[in-house]
């Protein structure tokens, strides 16, 4: 398959704002990643029947070792692929642009696309939508890995390998 100037000027603006939006190291408040992993108070006490999973990102980006850590504390014993290709890892996987963030999770049957928090996955293990995934796309701010929760609701979205995202919870 080629891809076409315009797509990969596209490709290449989102990963430019992706990293200028903080997944590069810190934040855009200037609280750097050991601070925010102090200041990160996304306590969860559930369970997904999933033990382990497979975390692929940018072996430079902050944020998503910050999520990862998150998982971790929280019981999930994550396996981080490292790739330079990360679109073409989501790409192969099914994840519509539209979901896209900086990490892609193979978690169970299912996609989690970004900073998703575990009360989210454990409503979509509950439910068993037929979706492909969840998403938080982007990487929101006050979102695990991101931050402590803000004062207004993280709204996930689910996702279909056809490319339709629509809201399916607010955490």
């Amino acid at each position: 398959m080629a891809i076409s100037r315009r797509r990969l000027c596209s490709v290449g603006g989102t990963l430019v704002f992706i990293g200028l939006a903080g997944c590069l190291d810190g934040t855009d408040d200037g609280t750097d990643t050991a601070e925010r992993s102090r200041s990160d108070t996304w306590a969860w006490s559930g369970s997904v029947p999933v033990e382990s999973v497979v975390q692929h990102h940018d072996p430079s980006c902050g944020c998503c070792s910050e999520y990862v850590a998150y998982l971790e504390t929280n019981g999930v014993d994550v396996t981080v692929e490292t790739t330079g290709d990360v679109e073409g890892v989501k790409r192969d996987l099914g994840v519509p642009e539209d979901a896209a963030s900086c990490h892609t999770i193979e978690f169970g049957d299912y996609l989690i696309e970004g900073h998703v928090p575990l009360e989210a996955i454990e409503e979509l293990f509950a439910d068993q939508p037929a979706v492909d995934g969840l998403t938080a796309p982007g990487m929101p701010r006050h979102s695990p890995g991101m931050g402590p929760p803000g004062d207004e609701p993280l709204t996930v979205y689910a996702f279909e390998a056809s490319g339709d995202v629509f809201e399916y919870t607010e955490v």
